[in-house]
């Protein structure tokens, strides 16, 4: 029994239970109703674009491997299988992590995570750097501890006009529903 015979199905059984709570978690939103308000360009660019180019590198070297593999005629079965699953399985849980950071109705959705409304505690605007970039500085309770999270803007961005007039509603919003009881 060789190392990659036991790693492999065990990465490939983390992999699917990552998969199923992402899947999970999205149904979860539709029930309550999730209304999409605005895709934001210029956050998370940088990791957006390498999610991206570590999808096409795995797809590549699956694809050498396998031609590799066939050309030597040393291949079994479970080789080919393992070779073929693991970075399909790879691959689909980037996509929600190549995915723009989107504001919803529910709250601010970056990297697959949701922050609701509810657990924001404050927004900062920081000035412009020397890029013409807006940092906006959110501060928000994670198992009871206050953490925060940026997200990026261009100076005169009208998306952060929006996120401003989404945020103002939704806050004040979620704050009546806390006083009242709800």
């Amino acid at each position: 029994m060789t190392a990659a015979s036991i790693f492999y199905p065990i990465l490939t059984i983390v992999l699917l239970y990552i998969l199923f709570k992402n899947i999970k978690k999205s149904i979860s939103y539709k029930k309550e109703n999730m209304q999409v308000l605005l895709l934001l360009n210029e956050d998370d660019r940088r990791f957006r674009l390498m999610s991206r180019l570590l999808m096409a590198v795995m797809i590549l070297l699956t694809g050498i491997m396998i031609r590799g593999l066939m050309e030597t005629k040393t291949y079994t079965s479970e080789d080919v299988m393992i070779m073929a699953i693991l970075p399909v399985l790879v691959i689909t849980l980037y996509i929600p992590l190549s995915k723009k950071t989107m504001i919803s109705t529910l709250g601010i959705h970056k990297r697959s995570n949701l922050i609701r409304w509810a657990d924001i505690k404050g927004i900062n605007y920081l000035k412009p750097d020397e890029k013409n970039k807006v940092k906006v500085k959110i501060v928000y309770m994670l198992m009871n501890k206050d953490v925060s999270m940026n997200l990026t803007f261009l100076k005169d961005d009208p998306q952060l006009e929006d996120f401003k007039e989404h945020a103002k509603s939704y806050k004040s919003t979620k704050k009546k529903d806390k006083k009242s009881g709800k």
